[in-house]
């Protein structure tokens, strides 16, 4: 008898160690970090709804829950465990009775609560009478670790729906496709059912019985007045859902923000934006493919929170023939003349131009650079606000010399933060897009301009703050900026910003692969891509006309897009000289004009194209005359010959002292020419001949030509030269340059 006393109370102290053990050795953390290892990783918009979701490791849709609707609360409860709310994880009652039928009958029963099976949804052990009994032990000290709604969310967020669906959130998205505060009785009666009923899971199957076990349910709720008469026999009557198969939306940028350190984030993202665009821009890829254009790429953010609102990386994400999967607005490509109104406000700043300053549009010749515009055109004398809406590539040159090509280069690094260091490998040539950014990179400047010049890091999450803000032009030339740029006109549509106010700017990268079109509004910054991802060129491919269209019709969508931006409180009027449109200069005596322009910009420069000279009888005199006391100052444009080369042509009349100009070669030139058969290398001399003489042209002191024309074909080969250029009466130029 002692013995067997001994043996009762070892084996009550070991079931009581065990029991202490189990339930001592339940860790809150590990049960939290163990379902959270099996979500989803999900993107969401930002008001929560669901955006992309992608398979777990299991090969399951499995979705965490935010907040449980109310309905589905009620019916889940009133199917699974009417006593949640009131045992402490145990129903010790419906236990023994289910441990009674199942010993004395062939009708299985469960007793499981909720709090047991969410127990069983974490651990996943076999069915066994031992694993019961660890089961009501964890429940327990489930109880005492999280709230009872807490556990109920726990439940729902991990329970089975059907196929490869966990969690109610799935079900609710792949049955329904809806918010689940807009979940109806019916469906709500349906989820509650879905997780008891492992066999009957299959929606396509089992319908019938499934039908009559959520009418069931819903009798039972209408018994208990939890819903009405109305409600109930509306609820019988919806039928089951069948399986939606579901296209993620912004995949782009889910792929691009999801990783398994991040599997849940609330994006700035506006999804019923993003749906408008998503669809246009597959709309539009059709018309583009006819052209054999296949790619686009698009993003919109909120211009005073720099939050992206929508992000369309191709035309179509599951256009898998047109590699729809490549994210477009991260692709590194050349951008055109979309760096053009950057230039254009830095070079205010910077006091070089103000917008209605004059500059040359005529043949030039930069070192061995020779820029053309886009449509073979030279205007002449341009004002450098006409040059921005025209996109002239070679105003703008000639501007990014007088600013600094290499102070330019590092202006667009420091706000950037490319790792390219190699300024030089683009020269003069980087205004005209030489260096490849991506449509972020664009999206992040064009915020920036539109922020009145503030520049900050572009932003993808929701409640994200704002970071990396730092000035790059004043208030002033953004402002500048934006009003020429608001006067571009849209080819085929003349008086859309009439009815559509934006700033917008356009570009198309040499060799036609890359359209875009830049846009800003006070309430939004929208950016459009077209072209190949395979690089490949096409003769259609337009800034304006293909990328503009884009902009345009997506702007379409939107509202508020007809607010105008405001003057800022740092421009200050200032007097220009009314024929060049510089700084009024006291000493020329012109008349002056009054324009807008920015308190804290460089004090502008005098006109570079204004000279007073003093004439008698129609010459120019210098103080030495005997007549230059009676000579008359008079104030006249004065260009380089270059240009004087150019108006003669046109028959434009402007004075210059000297008749002859070697245009190029340029002095100190030096040149790496491609060799032809006889290992020569070819080279076009060009001379400005003002006044039409006869002229003697001579290399290395050699006389090569006599004559009249202004240009010659030379072909030399590797060495260093002079050439020296004399007309008939006199007048003379020498340069010297290298062939490589």
């Amino acid at each position: 008898m002692k013995n067997a006393l001994k043996i009762f109370s070892f084996l009550l102290l070991f079931f009581l160690a065990y029991v202490f053990y189990v339930y001592f050795s339940f860790d809150k953390n590990t049960l939290l970090d163990d379902f959270k290892s099996r979500y989803s990783k999900i993107l969401y918009d930002k008001n929560g709804e669901i955006l992309s979701v992608f398979l777990n490791d299991e090969e399951q849709w499995h979705i965490k829950s935010t907040d449980i609707p109310k309905r589905l609360k009620v019916a889940v409860i009133n199917y699974e465990d009417r006593k949640f709310y009131s045992h402490f994880g145990v129903d010790f009652l419906a236990l023994m009775r289910a441990f009674v039928n199942n010993f004395n009958s062939t009708q299985r029963s469960g007793a499981s609560t909720i709090s047991m099976q969410t127990i069983k949804l974490w651990d996943k052990k076999d069915r066994t009478y031992f694993n019961k009994f660890n089961e009501i032990i964890q429940s327990l000290a489930l109880e005492n670790a999280f709230s009872k709604d807490e556990i109920l969310k726990l439940y729902l967020s991990n329970a089975p729906y059907g196929g490869n669906l966990i969690g109610y959130e799935a079900a609710i998205l792949f049955y329904f496709d809806k918010n689940p505060k807009d979940l109806t009785w019916a469906q709500a009666a349906l989820l509650a059912i879905l997780p008891n009923q492992p066999g009957l899971i299959n929606l396509e199957k089992n319908k019938t019985k499934l039908l009559d076990k959520r009418n069931k349910l819903l009798a039972k709720l209408y018994e208990r007045k939890l819903i009405n008469k109305d409600i109930y026999e509306l609820s019988l009557k919806e039928p089951l859902p069948n399986f939606k198969p579901r296209k993620n939306i912004a995949p782009h940028l889910a792929l691009r923000l999801l990783s398994d350190d991040n599997k849940e984030i609330f994006s700035s993202i506006d999804k019923k934006i993003q749906l408008k665009i998503e669809k246009k821009a597959k709309e539009f890829s059709y018309t583009l493919q006819q052209k054999g254009i296949q790619n686009l790429a698009i993003i919109l953010a909120d211009t005073k929170t720099r939050k992206v609102l929508a992000y369309v990386g191709s035309q179509d994400f599951y256009d898998m023939a047109n590699l729809g999967q490549i994210n477009g607005n991260i692709a590194k490509r050349s951008v055109g003349s979309t760096l053009k109104p950057f230039l254009y406000a830095l070079s205010i700043d910077e006091g070089i131009i103000a917008p209605d300053s004059i500059l040359l549009d005529v043949p030039t010749f930069f070192s061995n650079f020779n820029p053309q515009n886009a449509n073979k055109k030279y205007y002449g004398i341009i004002s450098a606000k006409e040059a921005l809406q025209r996109s002239l590539n070679v105003p703008f040159v000639s501007l990014l010399q007088d600013y600094g090509y290499e102070k330019f280069f590092y202006k667009l690094k420091a706000f950037l933060n490319f790792e390219d260091e190699n300024y030089k490998r683009y020269g003069l040539s980087l205004i005209l897009g030489t260096k490849e950014l991506s449509l972020e990179d664009l999206i992040k400047l064009y915020l920036g301009l539109a922020n009145y010049g503030e520049l900050a890091n572009l932003s993808f999450i929701r409640d994200e703050n704002l970071s990396g803000v730092a000035r790059m032009f004043s208030k002033g030339s953004a402002y500048l900026t934006l009003e020429a740029m608001k006067e571009l006109q849209r080819v085929g549509l003349e008086n859309y910003n009439k009815e559509k106010i934006i700033s917008w700017k356009t570009g198309t990268s040499y060799g036609r692969k890359d359209a875009w079109a830049m846009g800003a509004t006070p309430k939004y910054t929208l950016g459009v891509w077209v072209g190949n991802f395979s690089g490949e060129a096409n003769a259609n491919l337009y800034g304006v006309s293909i990328a503009g269209d884009l902009l345009f019709e997506i702007l379409g969508l939107l509202d508020e897009v007809d607010l105008e931006f405001a003057p800022p409180d740092d421009l200050m009027t200032i007097k220009l000289d009314s024929i060049s449109k510089y700084r009024y200069d006291e000493d020329l005596n012109t008349s002056y004009i009054n324009v807008l322009y920015p308190k804290g910009a460089n004090i502008l420069r005098t006109s570079p194209f204004l000279k007073k000279v003093y004439e008698y009888q129609g010459r120019e005199l210098d103080s030495k005359d005997i007549h230059f006391k009676d000579a008359k100052a008079l104030i006249k444009l004065d260009f380089p010959a270059y240009a004087l080369h150019f108006f003669q042509q046109r028959n434009f009349k402007f004075s210059n002292k000297k008749g002859v100009k070697i245009i190029y070669p340029k002095d100190n030139l030096k040149l790496i020419l491609a060799k032809d058969l006889n290992g020569m290398k070819g080279l076009v001399a060009k001379v400005a001949n003002l006044n039409n003489e006869k002229l003697f042209w001579y290399l290395n002191q050699k006389l090569i030509y006599e004559g009249d024309e202004n240009t010659q074909n030379l072909n030399l080969k590797e060495g260093k030269y002079q050439l020296f250029i004399i007309s008939q009466s006199g007048e003379q130029d020498t340069v010297w340059f290298e062939i490589k």
